[in-house]
């Protein structure tokens, strides 16, 4: 079997952390280690990861809350040498029991590609849940040679990704200066990189949550426009870039902050 290293980034979450753990822990596919990024916690996170009795967990604690994108390249930078793969779980997220096996198999079936991912289902509130990547997509545009596609639109979310840990070696992590969208980020680079498998499948739930990260329409808007001016070259040759204008725009508009965004695109795009 192959080694998974799960790295799992939390801050002040210890009330709802627990079923994040036991998902993973309870996984059909064993040969794992859960790396814990305890990013700055003042509550009772330690305490809850003590009262484990599982050899595959790791506690990190860091002194100062750098965010999501850091914690995850700590965890990265702490992963078991003989690891293979690299997943990654949020505090808030319910894996299925077979998630990891069916996406290693995928993987297996196509050893050229350079991570796995697969359908999440979203809880947005109110009744309402998404299903990511929208479902109206065919299945072939979500898997292969993506990167064209993934320059559209955003077809990955981080917790569903499962990744080599060799390509990660080559196209480098998280780029700690993006406040959001960083596995947006990294999931271009992989896919510019290598092919990508797709499990066809729900295998992931999460929910939207106003004290995360999805939660800062600021961070979002202005993490679009700074990956706009970073692969602007690729979105002009793709003829995406007006497409991605647009989204930036109308979300701009949507969060009353249309004015604010526009200025700070044109000096983004002025740079690149």
């Amino acid at each position: 079997m192959k080694k998974v290293s799960v790295i799992l980034p939390t801050y002040n979450r210890a009330g709802i952390l627990q079923k994040s753990i036991d998902s993973v822990l309870s996984q059909t596919y064993t040969d794992l280690e859960l790396v814990i990024v305890d990013d700055g916690s003042t509550d009772n996170t330690k305490e809850l990861v003590a009262s484990y009795e599982d050899s595959r967990i790791r506690y990190l604690y860091t002194e100062m809350n750098r965010g999501a994108a850091a914690a995850r390249n700590f965890g990265m930078e702490n992963a078991a040498e003989d690891t293979e793969y690299i997943a990654f779980e949020d505090s808030d997220d319910l894996w299925h029991k077979d998630k990891l096996e069916k996406q290693i198999k995928e993987m297996e079936r196509h050893p050229e590609s350079g991570f796995c991912y697969h359908k999440i289902a979203y809880d947005m509130g109110g009744g309402y849940q998404a299903i990511l990547p929208d479902e109206r997509l065919p299945a072939e545009k979500k898997q292969g040679e993506i990167y064209a596609q993934l320059l559209f639109d955003n077809l990955v979310d981080c917790p569903s990704m499962l990744i080599r840990k060799d390509l990660l070696g080559r196209v480098g992590s998280f780029d700690e200066m993006l406040k959001a969208l960083e596995d947006y980020d990294l999931a271009l680079r992989l896919a510019k990189q290598a092919p990508v498998a797709f499990v066809n499948e729900v295998l992931l739930d999460s929910s939207y949550s106003t004290t995360g990260v999805s939660g800062s329409a600021v961070n979002y808007l202005m993490a679009s426009c700074v990956l706009l001016g970073k692969y602007k070259k690729d979105y002009l040759e793709t003829d995406t870039f007006n497409h991605r204008v647009e989204i930036i725009i109308t979300d701009a508009e949507r969060a009353g902050m249309k004015d604010q965004i526009v200025g700070f695109l044109e000096e983004v795009l002025a740079r690149s």
